[in-house]
């Protein structure tokens, strides 16, 4: 039995070296006591796996590895409750420097279903050393990639909007006074739509000329995480007969998770041919 609870422990801190989230949820119980006061300051919270988890996810993966090593354990089981003590020394590797944190532990388990679960966790901060300034540069490299990681989603939500026809949710994806710019447009076509109203206007009536609207696209971040490159295809099907095809590259600038600005480059021709304009 003992060798069981034990196992069920080392199972939380396997997973994290691992970012096996699911592996460390899985030893949990519907919600845990966590304790890190010692260490953070904050006070223990009652959360649940998914809330511990995706807590650790936005934090540990932005470390190149984590290296867990737990002895000395003591386990007392009552009837179907076991509380157990151990040790504990973590290293946090980063750009070839190491972060290490040393203390121990209390984790209870409750026998649930036949199964060990964990309650309660506590830890006991004793020291740290290496390099401790890893956990500030981790937070912030981990913040920038949320970061690009949300704003990558918006973009894609735009495309999104447009090929489900759900057009109000332009409005959510662009800024209040958010624009589109349309460098390329032939005479007699709009060089841009201002604010997140015009914009919605906008698309929203090519359903009187389109049916159904595809864009194949490839999302390309770069070294700004609100600054985005989107190389894709216009494939619509025209409600009087025939496909609309246009070759198009796109620009978008984030501020504050919404669109800003979005700037759209495109062949005149084929747009001046769907739209039955005069190119000089």
């Amino acid at each position: 039995m003992e060798n069981t609870i034990i196992e069920q422990i080392n199972r939380i801190f396997q997973g994290a070296d691992e970012r096996n989230w699911r592996k460390v949820a899985d030893v949990m119980d519907n919600h845990v006591m966590l304790d890190y006061s010692s260490m953070s300051g904050s006070p223990a919270s009652s959360l649940t796996p998914e809330q511990i988890t995706s807590a650790w996810a936005a934090f540990l993966p932005g470390f190149d590895r984590t290296n867990h090593k737990l002895t000395d354990f003591k386990v007392q089981v009552k009837d179907d409750l076991a509380s157990v003590t151990y040790s504990g020394i973590a290293d946090h590797f980063y750009n070839e420097k190491v972060w290490t944190v040393e203390g121990s532990y209390t984790t209870q388990l409750k026998l649930t279903n036949d199964i060990w679960l964990v309650t309660a966790h506590t830890f006991h901060f004793k020291q740290q050393g290496g390099d401790t300034t890893l956990p500030s540069q981790v937070s912030k490299k981990m913040e920038r990639l949320t970061l690009l990681e949300n704003n990558r989603k918006l973009v894609d939500n735009f495309f999104i909007a447009l090929e489900s026809q759900k057009f109000e949710k332009l409005k959510e994806v662009f800024a209040e006074n958010g624009k589109q710019l349309n460098p390329c447009s032939p005479e007699g076509f709009p060089k841009g739509f201002d604010g997140a109203e015009g914009i919605y206007k906008h698309y929203s009536g090519l359903t009187s000329k389109f049916g159904r609207m595809k864009f194949p696209r490839q999302i390309f971040a770069t070294e700004d995480p609100g600054f985005f490159f989107v190389k894709f295809r216009e494939e619509f099907e025209v409600k009087a007969g025939g496909n609309y095809e246009n070759d198009c590259l796109g620009t978008f600038r984030l501020e504050n998770g919404k669109v800003v600005e979005y700037t759209e480059y495109f062949n005149q021709v084929a747009v001046a041919k769907a739209f039955n304009i005069a190119l000089n």
